[in-house]
């Protein structure tokens, strides 16, 4: 019977000792409040439009700034520099060096590394400078001060000739 009791004691002793390790590691996890109108929202991850055109599903980018051109929108989305070919291709009714601000690029998503818009400082970073546009003055003729003829009468007003009866 002495036998038994020791048994029982170190089941007790070991049923504790667990029950109470359990509990202490709960006691140390962080408490999480439920969310209210005051506390902040986590920031919800943005992800492009997208849209299937001619069987292909593609993410849609809409151009928003000047610096923006179609070898930056492919190196944002794509990696490579050089998919702006595709992205021309399969982008309908795309002026590929002229991209004003609202025009539509269609990203292909089988090319896609990234969903997220890109950001003015990205585009402003690798995209082109704008460019101020530059003005010539225009061309005047240098005054000639010598409009006279050589005789010294002077020049016939432009108009209709009068010629003699």
């Amino acid at each position: 019977m002495r036998r038994c009791g020791w048994r029982l004691f170190c089941g007790w002793a070991l049923f504790t000792l667990l029950f109470f390790s359990l509990t202490a590691c709960t006691a140390f996890k962080p408490k999480v409040e439920p969310l209210t109108a005051s506390s902040k929202a986590p920031p919800r991850k943005v992800v492009l439009p997208s849209v299937t055109y001619q069987g292909v599903p593609c993410y849609l980018h809409e151009v928003r700034w000047p610096e923006e051109s179609l070898s930056v929108i492919a190196r944002w989305y794509t990696g490579n520099e050089g998919n702006a070919r595709i992205l021309a291709k399969i982008t309908p009714n795309l002026r590929t060096n002229d991209l004003r601000k609202g025009d539509v690029v269609f990203i292909p998503q089988e090319l896609s590394r990234r969903t997220d818009p890109m950001t003015r400082s990205y585009a402003r970073r690798f995209g082109k400078s704008p460019t101020p546009v530059k003005r010539e003055a225009p061309k005047v003729a240098p005054a000639d001060e010598d409009d006279f003829p050589e005789d010294g009468t002077p020049p016939a007003p432009y108009g209709p000739r009068t010629y003699p009866d």
